[in-house]
């Protein structure tokens, strides 16, 4: 009996498509699995933020916040000091459940049906789902791959696919699956659009912290016209490896907040004892953080080069974020098939190019979510899988 006509009209894409599994529904407990699919740190919290949180719910941190703890809404605006960012705790911060959370509030506060938001390509699976929840399109502006292989912000695909029905514009910086930093005059060029067109930015920056080499992260919010029209999502998943604890928030101008708040608060509010264990993680966690980072970025050197040690495959290294984000096209295998056949045969687990929009066709990307053994280890059983393909049948072209 097709549970299609119980659902809410905007769901059954969603449904249809999940209906055929993948190698996320098949997600067992596997043994000798390596699973590089998942953006989930494999790192745990410190015990002293885990002892915030005891001590929190001892001391009657149960209760409702559904504006956030004032503490906490001021040490998230402290932490944007340091990018340059002064925000008024009272009225520019919103507390949320999670970045997914804070995704699905910012939607909601301004997409009507029959409205457009505009997504790169590739980008982030992650966001067409509450699109299509709350009735808007969502359409794309292709990225420009870079002579080093790093895909980029293109002005002239932005402009072209944006219409009278666009009400918004997404990016993520540092962007997942790309891990491209944004240069100061591509987050310009954004925001000249932005203001232009007269629509809203929303910044997914949740890998703020991740940034390698010279890239150096900036916030969009801060430039010229931009905070009456941008939101910005953040979350702890990614900086102190909270994923489990969904603690996120959005920043905005206090006049565009305001619409944000007209969202019901009760589907979006965060347990208040991690909202005092957040406190001591803006205050004392960044020594943890740089441990993080230290570990992510022995993973990138050792991985990225040892991909393009395989035949076919070429693997730039990221400006920012934990993934990888190789190009797989030599091999003549389309990525959701090579996904799931490395996940048949040799148990390692990547996330198809194809499932971050039609411009990430001809590429996987890996979470560099496990220790650098690990990692080796996966190296060569996706050597040995690329090694058993059939050759790439010869172009009918000269």
């Amino acid at each position: 009996m097709p549970v299609e006509r119980f659902a809410k009209k905007e769901l059954i894409p969603s449904l249809q498509a999940r209906r055929g599994g993948g190698t996320r529904a098949r997600m067992g407990p596997m043994e000798g699995m390596i699973n590089l699919g998942a953006g989930d740190p494999d790192f745990n919290q410190p015990e002293f933020i885990n002892k915030a949180v005891y001590e929190a719910m001892k001391g009657g941190y149960t209760h409702y916040s559904f504006g956030g703890d004032p503490e906490f809404k001021q040490a998230i605006a402290g932490y944007y000091k340091k990018y340059g960012v002064d925000v008024d705790p009272n009225t520019q911060i919103v507390i949320e459940s999670g970045g997914s959370q804070a995704i699905y509030r910012s939607f909601g506060a301004i997409l009507n049906p029959g409205e457009e938001i505009l997504i790169m390509d590739p980008a982030y699976g992650g966001y067409r789902g509450p699109a299509a929840y709350f009735g808007a399109t969502m359409t794309r502006a292709k990225l420009t791959k870079g002579k080093d292989g790093l895909f980029r912000p293109d002005m002239d695909n932005i402009r072209a696919a944006i219409t009278d029905k666009t009400k918004a514009m997404l990016i993520c910086n540092p962007d997942n699956p790309c891990g491209t930093v944004y240069t100061e005059k591509e987050l310009k060029g954004l925001a000249e659009v932005a203001v232009e067109k007269d629509i809203v930015l929303i910044a997914d920056e949740i890998y703020t912290e991740f940034t390698w080499g010279d890239s150096v992260h900036r916030p969009i919010i801060n430039l010229p016209g931009m905070e009456e029209r941008t939101m910005v999502l953040m979350s702890f998943s990614k900086t102190f490896a909270w994923t489990g604890c969904r603690a996120g928030y959005i920043i905005a101008g206090p006049e565009l907040m305001r619409v944000v708040k007209a969202v019901p608060t009760g589907i979006c509010s965060m347990p208040v004892a991690f909202q005092r264990a957040g406190i001591k993680a803006l205050n004392d966690g960044w020594d943890f953080v740089d441990e993080m980072k230290a570990e992510y970025k022995k993973r990138i050197e050792f991985m990225a080069p040892r991909l393009s040690e395989i035949e076919g495959i070429t693997c730039p290294y990221p400006e920012g974020a934990f993934y990888l984000f190789p190009d797989i096209s030599e091999l003549g295998v389309p990525s959701a098939k090579f996904s799931q056949d490395l996940f048949a045969k040799e148990k390692v687990r990547c996330a198809s190019g194809s499932g971050y929009g039609e411009n990430g066709e001809g590429h996987v990307r890996f979470a560099l979510v496990r220790p650098v053994e690990d990692l080796a280890e996966a190296c060569d059983r996706i050597e040995k899988f690329v090694k058993s393909l059939p050759p790439k049948a010869p172009s009918a072209y000269p």
